[in-house]
């Protein structure tokens, strides 16, 4: 199975690469589903991505509800 990839580009936009090679800028509030639970957010939520942002180790991260979550654990759209 082919997995999104997401690039990020701007605070306020990201970038998604359907599995079968679209791509897809997307602005913030990104509508987004908790894929593997994470804090208080159980897998299968519906959940609203109001920024992103890239780590010092340079992994992408969004900011949902005033919170910072690594974006493995949504899938956007």
């Amino acid at each position: 199975m082919k997995k999104q990839k997401v690039g990020f580009l701007h605070p306020n936009v990201l970038l998604v690469i359907t599995p079968k090679g679209i791509i897809l800028e997307l602005y913030t509030p990104i509508r987004a589903e908790v894929v593997r639970e994470i804090g208080n957010l159980p897998k299968g939520t519906k959940v609203y991505i109001d920024a992103i942002v890239k780590d010092n180790l340079n992994k992408i991260i969004y900011c949902i509800g005033s919170k910072w979550y690594p974006y493995r654990h949504f899938k956007v759209g």
